[in-house]
């Protein structure tokens, strides 16, 4: 058997499975600070014997195998959590063969094997949620550069001039489009904003000026936009109008509808792909 652990800023998913696709029993914890998280994730998995466990985790984490610092939390996105290392307490706890990537490249690599992204030579997932996540596969190897990407952290206008909630930067992408943020601006959860409020005409427009950042630089086949904010399919065609007009035909493109569209895995997407990685985790450029 195999083990899959989808770490997000607000819940985890866990996971074990005969495949990827052949989940045998999961549940869902909160994720608090590492001292209360961690030991429910391993009485967890310490109830199965599996082989491998593949991780995909909220960052900003350091991936890069050859690295002395590969597994660490970098930055305080979570309070509690900088500096931990999650590849040496998963390894430490459980005795499994352990990979780790980020919780929105697992999502990608999930959707590229079994959901919306298959075909894709050039496939991008973003995550709009706690946060804003965004991973990009290259023929289905996740792109990490120099150190993984952070492009919900790209800066977007900002028309109305809102207040974004970003610890860091304010108001760049995640600052002003995150679940977050939504929430902040009109006072309720995106859950309770009815289909018809001005909120997701404003929401639709930011998201639509990260998508025209993630085209321009990657101009990728597919963009999957997934995330607790997204669950709102309402949004869709709307952010496809803001991007229509904001392109403006400047080079050809797919049809707007499969170049934006859902995940064919629906919420499974991370974890799928967190299984990939324990299945045979596939490798970084």
């Amino acid at each position: 058997m195999i083990g899959g652990a989808e770490l997000g800023g607000t819940k985890c998913i866990l996971a074990v499975a005969k495949s990827p696709t052949e989940i045998i029993e999961r549940k869902i914890i909160s994720t608090e600070k590492p001292e209360f998280t961690f030991p429910e994730i391993f009485k967890f998995f310490n109830n199965f014997e599996i082989k491998s466990l593949g991780v995909g985790t909220f960052g900003p984490i350091n991936i890069d195998k050859k690295s002395k610092e590969y597994g660490i939390l970098v930055s305080e996105s979570k309070e509690g959590w900088q500096g931990i290392n999650i590849f040496s307490e998963f390894s430490k706890n459980i005795n499994a063969k352990i990979s780790i990537d980020t919780d929105v490249n697992a999502a990608a690599i999930g959707e590229y094997f079994y959901g919306s992204g298959k075909n894709c030579d050039n496939l991008v997932y973003v995550t709009i949620g706690t946060g804003i996540g965004v991973g990009v596969l290259v023929r289905g190897k996740s792109y990490t550069g120099s150190f993984h990407l952070e492009a919900g952290h790209i800066p977007i206008p900002n028309p109305d001039q809102v207040s974004g909630v970003c610890k860091i930067h304010e108001e760049c992408w995640e600052g002003l489009a995150s679940g977050p943020a939504l929430e902040r601006r009109w006072k309720m959860q995106g859950s309770e904003i009815p289909e018809n409020h001005i909120a997701w005409e404003k929401e639709s427009q930011l998201i639509a000026y990260g998508l025209i950042s993630i085209v321009a630089n990657h101009s990728p086949d597919k963009i999957i936009l997934g995330g607790g904010v997204m669950k709102q399919s309402h949004l869709y065609s709307k952010i496809r109008f803001h991007f229509k007009k904001m392109w403006n035909n400047y080079t050809p493109l797919v049809d707007l509808t499969d170049l934006i569209s859902k995940p064919g895995l629906g919420s499974d997407s991370g974890i799928v792909g967190s299984l990939i990685l324990a299945d045979g985790e596939p490798a970084q450029i």
